[in-house]
């Protein structure tokens, strides 16, 4: 579990974009990132009268191209059966651009109603914060007991100067298939209150040092302050763990 220090390292760190999708499952279901994109009808709609078009287009375009042909061939040509030749290649050659087109502008209709869907998964992943998470989830085994598990969601650092989080099992019970739903459903809920109240604890520590590294970074970003506001967070951090250790502990 991140202790004080460790917390401290994060401060500044953004979060990683791939806990929008394949780091997703790292976070309690509870705070997971769920929107699905957008496809408008329009787009269907575009795309379908693309495919049309190309049908018509092909059709056309050979019909053309065979008329040209027969009035070049056996009646002598002219102006008229060229022309109508050469259109019914140029039909025939480029039928499959209708397509490309509708899909083309039905994405660009797409992009413009996914706008403010991506605007919010941007606020939702600066908004994310880095402190440790516990949660609790049952699962039926294959002889048919239960599993309750409290699961640690730990914040860790990446190459790429993000952050993002691994999932483990931090203890669990497990009760065979004759253990009775009161006393499965009692043993979540109260391992549920626990993961939920050192949760708490971790995010006001988070709070504490995260406020202080803010105010100190408010004027200047160089490296001596950065130190400083480091040291600001850490000992804010510190205070606030030691006004923790003083209040009466949670009575279940």
């Amino acid at each position: 579990m991140a202790g004080g220090d460790e917390l401290v390292a994060f401060l500044g760190v953004p979060a990683d974009p791939r806990l929008l999708d394949a780091d997703l499952a790292t976070l309690p279901a509870a705070e997971q990132w769920h929107e699905p994109p957008i496809a408008t009808r329009a787009h269907d709609r575009l795309v379908a009268a693309g495919s049309l078009l190309t049908g018509v287009s092909l059709v056309l375009g050979i019909v053309l191209a065979l008329f040209g042909a027969w009035r070049l061939l056996f009646h002598g040509g002219g102006g008229l059966a060229a022309a109508a030749l050469a259109a019914g290649l140029l039909l025939a050659g480029t039928h499959w651009g209708w397509v490309h087109v509708a899909e083309y502008a039905g994405l660009t209709l797409d992009d413009r109603a996914n706008a403010g869907r991506e605007e919010r998964q941007r606020a939702w992943l600066a908004g994310l914060q880095p402190y440790p998470r516990f949660s609790v989830t049952t699962s039926v085994l294959g002889d048919a007991s239960t599993r309750v598990q409290r699961l640690l969601h730990q914040p860790v650092l990446t190459g790429n100067g993000t952050f993002t989080f691994v999932r483990r099992e931090d203890g669990g019970t497990t009760f065979d298939a004759h253990a009775s739903a009161v006393e499965i459903a009692e043993t979540a809920e109260t391992m549920r209150h626990r993961a939920r109240v050192e949760t708490d604890r971790l995010r006001e520590n988070w709070e504490a040092a995260s406020t202080a590294y803010a105010a100190a970074l408010l004027n200047d970003e160089d490296d001596r302050e950065h130190l400083a506001a480091q040291r600001a967070a850490a000992q804010a951090l510190s205070e606030h763990i030691n006004r923790s250790l003083l209040e009466p502990p949670v009575v279940e």
